[in-house]
């Protein structure tokens, strides 16, 4: 078996790799880059292709996660060998680890809204290019998410969600899954209590930003990743990319204007009900009645009309009706210094699919909403620092993903 990583600006195909030579290299050796691709072809005669595409969380640099997404990787292609495999994820724009290129130069700090445009761009962009390999066949999609990356995995799926279908791009997101996420009222977390008064401060990113840099600019990076692993259980690969990241020259001053703009920007859950997997109830009835005739159901006006603002359906093995196209899966920390507990408590009891929901949701339609679950094994909210947390995360996610790709 053999893993290829290429450049993110650019997907070779198959034979180009081959002739390019391109491997993975040892993580000792691999410098920060701010993109991680790995490739797999379909090994059996039902070959088909599948994307799995990370959002980082804050601090938005894709090598925290490198250890998790070689894990996954591995863990993917071990489960299933007829399927064409893409892994990958990308750094978060402002976080200048590298040389900039024409997508991650910037010369202020950038905001919530601009990164969930930037990391959409990147996912169905990379799907575009695998259609096209696949003579414009429509690619799944599974997205994934950890801490505000998951607030940008419900934004861009209910971005797409809202998309007329004839006007979306060649993929399906058929599922997403957040890890540790912060996606409801952030600033009611015991660190958002914390530092939102700071940040609220004139001129405050600027300064950290400012006061690290005059810290650290003397400090060699391997210097600074020596200290950093004395002070803290990080593993070899995650002080290296702390070091860059503390003597980077935006970095910190972007790592904390996105969080301000966090604090401010995700409150209260505004997503609509299609987004949480609840369809109303009659709607449900109906489908039961006739599954067989769901394609014919669709071509009524009100049908269609329904399925631009909802996903499209698909049938739920063992359940005979159809169910939401992008399946949710919720990973929560049991004490977690991002997520407030009655946070987390209140959205599993009003969007969990064991919470109950909201009024008028039968049993069929409580299927259909996402799964939450709360970690048992001591997990923390940065898990992609300690490899052990990242290897045990890697296979929850891999779980989910062979649930996802079962029930297509």
């Amino acid at each position: 078996m053999r893993r290829l990583v290429f450049c993110y600006d650019h997907i070779p195909t198959i034979s180009n790799a081959k002739r390019r030579g391109l491997t993975t290299m040892p993580l000792t050796t691999m410098p920060l880059s701010d993109s991680i691709y790995h490739f797999r072809p379909g090994q059996g005669p039902t070959k088909k292709p599948l994307l799995v595409f990370f959002i980082t969380g804050n601090p938005g640099l894709i090598d925290y996660y490198r250890v998790t997404l070689n894990c996954l990787f591995a863990t993917l292609c071990a489960r299933d060998s007829d399927t064409e495999l893409h892994v990958c994820g990308t750094s978060l724009i402002g976080f200048d680890t590298t040389p900039p290129t024409r997508h991650t130069a910037q010369t202020s700090p950038v905001g919530l809204a601009q990164q969930i445009r930037y990391v959409t761009e990147r996912f169905t962009s990379t799907a575009r290019i695998i259609s096209k390999q696949w003579d414009g066949e429509t690619i799944p999609v599974v997205l994934v998410g950890h801490s505000i990356g998951s607030y940008m995995l419900l934004e861009a799926i209910a971005e797409w969600q809202a998309t007329p279908a004839e006007s979306r791009p060649p993929m399906d997101i058929v599922g997403g899954i957040c890890l540790f996420p912060t996606v409801v009222d952030i600033a009611k977390s015991p660190t958002g209590r914390a530092v939102a008064p700071l940040l609220r401060l004139p001129w405050s990113t600027l300064l950290a930003q400012l006061i690290v840099r005059l810290i650290f600019y003397f400090v060699p990076v391997s210097i600074m990743t020596l200290l950093i692993r004395m002070l803290t259980r990080f593993e070899p690969a995650a002080a290296k990319t702390t070091a860059h990241f503390l003597k980077s020259k935006h970095g910190v001053r972007q790592a904390l204007f996105l969080a301000k703009d966090e604090l401010r920007t995700v409150r209260s859950d505004v997503w609509p009900d299609s987004l949480w997997g609840i369809r109303p109830l009659q709607e449900l009835t109906s489908t039961i009645t006739d599954v067989t005739n769901v394609n014919d159901l669709r071509k009524d006006s009100a049908i269609r009309k329904r399925s631009s603002t909802t996903t499209t359906p698909i049938h739920a093995k063992g359940l005979g009706i159809p169910a939401p196209l992008t399946r949710l899966y919720f990973y929560w920390s049991a004490d977690d210094h991002w997520v407030a507990k009655s946070t987390r408590d209140q959205l599993i009891a009003t969007r969990g699919r064991n919470g109950g929901g909201k009024g008028g949701v039968s049993s069929l339609g409580k299927a259909c909403k996402p799964v939450m679950e709360i970690d048992k094994h001591g997990i923390p909210h940065a898990f992609p620092v300690v490899a052990e947390h990242g290897r045990m995360v890697a296979g929850k996610v891999a779980e989910w993903i062979g649930q996802i790709m079962t029930a297509l």
